[in-house]
This record gives C-alpha cells, structure tokens and sequence, in this order.
C-alpha cells in the first residue's frame, strides 16, 4: 500500500519530497533511497525517517520520479500538504468555544471576558476581606480585571455611545 507523498521543495536538480505517515520508518525509507536511486538521472538520495522526507538531487524530470513512486507503489503524490494546526489555533479555538458556551448558557449576557472580569474582581474583593492590603494580590487581581474588562467589549457596537 503506498502513501501520500507531497513535494515540498523543488529547483531544477533538487527535489524533497515527505511522506508524514512513514515518519521514523527507517526501512520504508532505506527501500525508497535504494529504488529511487535506481532512476536514470538521478544523483543521490537522502532520507531523514525522523522528518519523513527524502531529498532527491536529480538530472531527470520531477515527474519521472513521481511516476516510479507511483508504478512501484512506494508513494502517491498529493498536490497539498495537510495543514498542521498550531498551538496558538488551538489554544484560540479552545477559549473560543468556552466562550461561545459561555454567552449560549447566558443567553448572551455574559461572554468569557465578562466572566473573567468577576472572577478577577472577586479575587481582589476576597483578598481585601481578609485583610490582605500589603500583598500585591488584591490589586493585581483588580488590575486583571479592569484589563480584561476594557478589552473583552471591544468591537461591540451595541455598547458604544452614540
């Protein structure tokens, strides 16, 4: 069964090729230098199993080489490498869900920057009530929330004067 192969840099005589379901097979990888390097103008092959990619220094044409993947059934070429998601989409789609369960469960009147914005204020209000003056907690907390507050209605038409 081969695997999707996406070219992932190309110049005249350089062509590097990955195959991300075949990462740290380092026998596929042995197999596909061995028969690549088989091909009518092809120079030298390298391969990283770690990465999944196999750099190809060549004298032939990309498609002769795609084409032998394909007969020998090592690799399918796919045009597109699959998107990686970053840790930041993650991160920003994670809070972006509780926020949208956030203002669904109150029916619109509280969003995730209004929720934090009370838990912060009501941070700082304990710690006052425990008299906890001195210790910066309080007043950070405040801080926070005022921070928080300001910036959660941004954009908001319905809250700006007309």
């Amino acid at each position: 069964m081969s695997s999707d192969a996406y070219v992932t840099h190309m110049t005249a005589e350089r062509l590097r090729i990955k195959i991300p379901l075949r990462r740290r097979d380092e026998g596929f990888f042995t197999e596909l230098r061995g028969s690549l390097g088989k091909i009518e103008g092809v120079e030298s092959v390298e391969s990283n199993p770690v990465t999944a990619s196999i750099l190809i220094t060549h004298r032939t044409t990309m498609d002769a080489i795609l084409e032998h993947g394909r007969i020998n059934n090592l690799f399918s070429f796919r045009k597109n490498l699959p998107r990686q998601t970053t840790l930041h989409k993650k991160v920003t789609d994670g809070f972006s869900s509780l926020d949208n369960r956030i203002r669904k469960s109150t029916q619109g009147a509280v969003d995730g920057g209004g929720l934090a914005f009370l838990a912060l204020a009501g941070i700082g209000i304990y710690q006052i009530s425990r008299g906890n003056f001195a210790a910066p907690a309080w007043y950070t907390a405040f801080w926070y929330a005022m921070n928080t507050f300001m910036k959660s209605n941004k954009g908001n038409s319905e809250d700006t004067p007309e």
